[in-house]
């Protein structure tokens, strides 16, 4: 027959166990959720530098094409043939036919070189900024492709000026993590 102070010592021994096993379960679920709160800002920090590194590949893009439509550049003298993208003095500017856009491939998922895309500052000379040791940032240059969207206009010349057609760009941005991307597309009529 057990005594009253076994019984009493089974009870405590049964409670402290309860209450370890608690607290333990406790802490697990604290580390669970500050391990994914943890991943959640630092998805967020990969998209936003993928952002940014889009938006300055846009930006790019424009100067690039100003600079093209303010001179007599050899970048702006014709157009590809539609379906295809252009070659040297033409990289990165393709005229959309009957299939996908050239950019689709990004949109799958393919590695950045697989379109015919330009980095930033390929004709600009334009750089992402350095960053500081410490400081996250992009670790991929930025992509951008253009697109001649009224490509039935041609370049005209009405009182001196110039009429140029519609463009689309298309920037890439990867974040530290290059499976983080982010797509931006702007239209753009110098």
């Amino acid at each position: 027959m057990l005594t009253r102070r076994t019984q009493d010592g089974i009870a405590v021994l049964a409670f402290v166990t309860t209450m370890l096993v608690l607290t333990a379960s406790v802490c697990a679920a604290a580390m669970h959720f500050l391990h994914a709160g943890r991943q959640l800002a630092g998805l967020q920090l990969d998209r936003e530098i993928a952002f940014r590194a889009a938006e300055a590949a846009l930006l790019d893009a424009e100067a690039d094409l100003l600079a093209a439509a303010a001179s007599p550049h050899a970048r702006l003298a014709s157009w590809p043939d539609p379906g295809h993208c252009g070659v040297e003095a033409q990289r990165a500017i393709c005229r959309t036919g009957t299939g996908q856009p050239a950019w689709w491939p990004w949109i799958e998922g393919s590695p950045p070189e697989s379109v015919p895309a330009l980095s930033i500052g390929a004709f600009t000379g334009a750089r992402l900024p350095d960053l500081p040791e410490g400081v996250a940032g992009a670790t991929h240059p930025p992509r951008y492709l253009i697109e001649v969207l009224d490509h039935h206009q041609t370049l005209q010349t009405l009182a001196g000026t110039a009429q140029w057609p519609r463009f689309r760009i298309t920037a890439l941005g990867l974040a530290r993590d290059p499976s983080v991307r982010v797509l931006l597309q702007t239209e753009f009529q110098p």
